[in-house]
C-alpha cells in the first residue's frame, strides 16, 4: 500500500503583489503553500493616492486576500510573521509555520527619517486607510470658511500624485492653501524629462507655494520647521517620502541593521539563507537597484516562485530580468505623464492608461468566478469607463487636449 507524496512546504511571507502573484505560481497539486499577512485584503496602491480627492473609493482598491488564496488551493493565515528561523516562521499568536523555502515578501512601511514629531503629527498615505484619513480631514476643512494650509512633504511619484490629487478637489476652494517640500531642487527629480517646469505651470494662478531644495527638521500641530531656519504653516501635513524595511528582516536576520533592504543573488536567494528567497520592497537585488514599483513587484514574485521550483526539483536557477515598463503618473485631472528610461510624455488622454492598468490588474488578479463575481467586475467597468474613458474619449474633449500632449527628454 502506497502512501501520499508528502509536498513541499512552501511559506510566503506577505500577501502584496510580490507574495500573491509568487502564490499564483505554485500550484497546490504540486506544493503545499501557507501565505501569511496580518491584514484581509490586498489593496491597489498605485490608486491609492486617488482616495485623497474622491476618485476612487476604498472598496474599490480592495481584494479579499483569503479568497484569492483560497481560489489557488493554498492556505492563507491572517497574523503577523514575527521572525523566522531556517525552518519556520514564527506569528504573533505563537504559531510556527514550518518550510522546505521560505518566500518573504514583507513589502515596506512609512518611513519619517527620524524626524521629529512627523509620526505624530503628519499623516502617512502608503494604505487605503491612511489615505481615507487624509480624505475625511481635507473634507471637514472644505466645510468651513476659515483658511486651512495643506503641506505635502516629498516631491517624488508618491507626493507629486498626492498633491495633484488635493489640487483635484481642492484648488477652486478659496480657503485652501497648498505647500510643497522636498529636499531635491526640483519636482519628480528622478525620472526622466525634467517635469518639474510642466506641473509647476498647471499649478499658476493658485495659492501654491514650492519649497524645494529644503529639509524638514520638524513637524508639530502648528507646521513644519526647516533644517535652514525657516517655517511653514500647516494644518494639514501630508508625509509621502520615503520606505523603510519591515521590521522582520533584522528580527529574522536577513539583514544587520533596521534600515537595510536585504541583500539577494539574481535568483533572489536570500544572502543568508540559500532556502530563503526575498522579493518586492523588501528586496534589494545584487548589482541591479530596481525602483520599488507594482509592477517590479509582481515580475520579482513571478520569477521567485519558478527558481523555487527549479531548486526543489534540483534544475539550475534563472537569473532575474527586469523589464523596461512605462510607468503612468498622474497629477490629478490637470496632466498625466507616461515615464521611459530615458523620456517623459505629458498629455492628459494617457489618465485613461492608468485607469486601464488598474481595472484590468484588479480583473486579473481576481478573475469572475461566479454571477456575483462578473456583476462586479462589470460595475467596475462601468465605473471606470464614467469617471475616466468616457471623458476622455468625448471627441471635443480629445481635440482639445491633443495639442497639448509633450515629449520630454
Amino acid at each position: 500500500m502506497f502512501g501520499k507524496q508528502i509536498k513541499p512546504k512552501i511559506v510566503i511571507v506577505g500577501g502584496g503583489f510580490a507574495g500573491l502573484n509568487a502564490a499564483q505560481q505554485l500550484k497546490s497539486t504540486r506544493y503545499d503553500v501557507t501565505v501569511i499577512d496580518p491584514s484581509p485584503h490586498i489593496e491597489w496602491l498605485p490608486n491609492i493616492h486617488e482616495i485623497i480627492s474622491g476618485v476612487k473609493k476604498g472598496d474599490e482598491l480592495r481584494l479579499n486576500r483569503n479568497i484569492l488564496v483560497r481560489r489557488l488551493g493554498h492556505r492563507f493565515l491572517m497574523n503577523r510573521a514575527m521572525e523566522m528561523t531556517s525552518s519556520t516562521v514564527l506569528l504573533d499568536n505563537g504559531m510556527k509555520v514550518p518550510f522546505d523555502v521560505c518566500i518573504v515578501a514583507t513589502g515596506s512601511v512609512n518611513n519619517t527619517f527620524g524626524v521629529d514629531g512627523a509620526d505624530q503629527f503628519a499623516l502617512p498615505m502608503k494604505s487605503v486607510e491612511q489615505c481615507q484619513v487624509i480624505a475625511r480631514k481635507l473634507h471637514r476643512a472644505s466645510l468651513s470658511h476659515r483658511t486651512t494650509r495643506v503641506t505635502v512633504v516629498g516631491a517624488g511619484i508618491e507626493g507629486v500624485e498626492a498633491f495633484g490629487e488635493v489640487m483635484r478637489a481642492y484648488r477652486h476652494r478659496p480657503q485652501f492653501e497648498f505647500n510643497i517640500v522636498d529636499g531635491s531642487e526640483h519636482l519628480l527629480s528622478r525620472s526622466p524629462g525634467h517635469l518639474d517646469g510642466k506641473i509647476r505651470s498647471h499649478t499658476d494662478g493658485y495659492r501654491v507655494e514650492y519649497h524645494l531644495g529644503k529639509k524638514v527638521e520638524s513637524v508639530d500641530h502648528e507646521g513644519i520647521c526647516l533644517a535652514d531656519g525657516g517655517a511653514i504653516e500647516s494644518d494639514i501635513t501630508i508625509w509621502s517620502t520615503g520606505a523603510a524595511p519591515n521590521g522582520f528582516l533584522q528580527r529574522s536576520y536577513l539583514t544587520q541593521a533596521n534600515h537595510e533592504w536585504a541583500s539577494v543573488n539574481p535568483y533572489f536567494q536570500s544572502e543568508a539563507r540559500e532556502n530563503v528567497f526575498i522579493i518586492g520592497d523588501a528586496a534589494n537585488p545584487e548589482g541591479m537597484p530596481l525602483a520599488k514599483q507594482a509592477f517590479h513587484a509582481i515580475d520579482m514574485g513571478k520569477a521567485a516562485a519558478q527558481n523555487v521550483e527549479r531548486l526543489l526539483t534540483g534544475k539550475a536557477m534563472r537569473a532575474f530580468q527586469p523589464s523596461n515598463k512605462p510607468q503612468v503618473v498622474t497629477f490629478g485631472d490637470l496632466d498625466t505623464f507616461m515615464l521611459f528610461k530615458d523620456f517623459a510624455v505629458s498629455s492628459s488622454v494617457l489618465g485613461a492608461a492608468k485607469e486601464a492598468i488598474y481595472t484590468l490588474g484588479l480583473l486579473q488578479m481576481a478573475p469572475p468566478r461566479s454571477a456575483k463575481d462578473l456583476l462586479h467586475s462589470l460595475d467596475l467597468l462601468q465605473r471606470s469607463a464614467r469617471r475616466v474613458y468616457l471623458p476622455t474619449l468625448n471627441p471635443l474633449s480629445l481635440v482639445n487636449k491633443l495639442p497639448k500632449s509633450k515629449v520630454f527628454s
